[in-house]
């Protein structure tokens, strides 16, 4: 492999934005692109102003702290979902996301899925299935993001493991140059016969 896929590519982005996740619960990330080229990106956690779950120690969940139950999560949780953070990147720098794409390390729940359609987004691809409790709920939500005639494309993808391994030998090591550099001492003859081969495949 000499590069990932595009579909690899911002899965692999969605999956680094989620390390700024405040969330102790699930690490979230979003990236919004439209002609491959980046418009937003958003990571669950607290709305502005609010304190983080994460600042409290690594297990603390405000929710789950108070006792509330899974079905009134978000009733008691501060945190705003990576999708719609993405979804709210851009409108508040105003960019428009008509005819979009959403890379999203999980499924959208019920909640984000209206909102991106309202926001113009076309195409969701997903790592991870959402999974809640209450497995009904779940496949009715999924059913209907499935046929929504807004959606064009509605499908769950993965990161192959060569991709995988090509992301962690890349972030291990730098950007150094790898090849070596010609000396500026030096003088070279052009090879043309090369470079027509090339230019041919």
């Amino acid at each position: 492999m000499n590069r990932p896929s595009w579909h690899e590519y911002f899965m692999m982005l969605a999956k680094l934005v989620s390390v700024r996740s405040t969330c102790n619960s699930r690490k979230i990330g979003a990236v919004i692109v439209r002609n491959n080229r980046i418009l937003a990106t958003g990571y669950n956690g607290a709305v502005h102003g609010a304190p983080h779950c994460s600042d409290k120690g690594p297990d603390f969940c405000l929710r789950r702290s108070i006792g509330a139950h899974d079905a009134e999560k978000y009733n008691y949780c501060l945190s705003s979902h990576a999708e719609v953070n993405a979804v709210n990147q851009a409108a508040r720098f105003g960019t428009p996301l008509e005819n979009a794409t959403l890379y999203c390390t999980l499924e959208p729940c019920n909640w984000c899925f209206k909102q991106l359609i309202q926001a113009g987004i076309r195409e969701i691809y997903f790592e991870s299935p959402y999974d809640s409790k209450n497995r009904d709920f779940d496949l009715f939500w999924r059913q209907t993001m499935k046929t929504n005639k807004e959606i064009r494309i509605f499908q769950q993808i993965s990161i192959s493991d060569q991709a995988k391994k090509f992301m962690i030998k890349t972030l291990l090591n730098d950007s150094t140059r790898k090849l070596l550099a010609t000396d500026p001492t030096e003088t070279s003859q052009l090879n043309e016969d090369a470079l027509g081969e090339f230019l041919k495949n």
